[in-house]
């Protein structure tokens, strides 16, 4: 398999964990932010990340329907494990939705900064300031003290399950852990400083995640 990705999409590195914990081969393709040529021709227009590329050739977008592939793997059932179905996927869309929309803004301005041309900061801003409006990066930087405090509050519920237990449904990782992981190894890429500012509590999870993968 082969997975095309940001470095700090959160959502590329769910997947790219996903298939790490199930022991799945695959190539990682790191995208250029401004250069999605070989993006739109393998997807026919699409330009986002993820996009996998299955052994038998089909390319799949959008990492929740990634997700839904991988979990019908034989190597990767055991992460939605059938009693916890509904809980799994219920967790993995609260990580991918609000907790995301925080996040994401806390990053973006660290984001921007290390694209390594001036192409990739402007087209990045343009981006951003056509769904959120001019000036947004620049407002999330400024706001960096209240977003976090906005992060602390909408995670709260799992910080409190990770302090007291290795994963969100206890012993051994789900889904749920790898929608979580996604958003830390966003952070740790871009911003590692702000880690530890919303809680080790994660920063520790994600390394017990890390761990949990398959000796080769």
């Amino acid at each position: 398999m082969k997975l095309y990705r940001f470095r700090y999409s959160p959502y590329a590195r769910k997947v790219q964990m996903m298939l790490e914990l199930a022991g799945l081969r695959h190539e990682v393709v790191e995208v250029r932010y401004g250069e999605r040529e070989e993006l739109a021709q393998l997807t026919g227009g699409y330009i986002h990340v993820p996009v996998l590329v299955l052994d038998d050739g089909e390319v799949v977008t959008e990492s929740r329907r990634i997700c839904e592939r991988l979990a019908g793997h034989p190597e990767a059932r055991h992460l939605v494990p059938a009693p916890l179905h509904a809980a799994v996927w219920a967790f993995h869309d609260f990580i991918d939705g609000p907790v995301e929309d925080v996040l994401f803004r806390i990053a973006s301005p660290a984001v921007r900064a290390k694209w390594p041309t001036a192409w990739e900061r402007a087209l990045y801003t343009l981006i951003k300031e056509r769904k959120f409006g001019v000036g947004c990066v620049d407002a999330w930087d400024a706001a960096r003290p209240e977003l976090i405090q906005r992060a602390r509050s909408v995670l709260e519920p799992a910080r409190q399950t990770l302090a007291a237990q290795r994963f969100v449904f206890g012993d051994a990782p789900t889904l749920a852990d790898v929608a979580l992981y996604g958003q830390w190894a966003m952070l740790e890429a871009e911003a590692p400083e702000l880690l530890d500012q919303i809680s080790p509590v994660f920063v520790a999870h994600a390394r017990r995640v890390e761990q949990a993968r398959p000796s080769r």
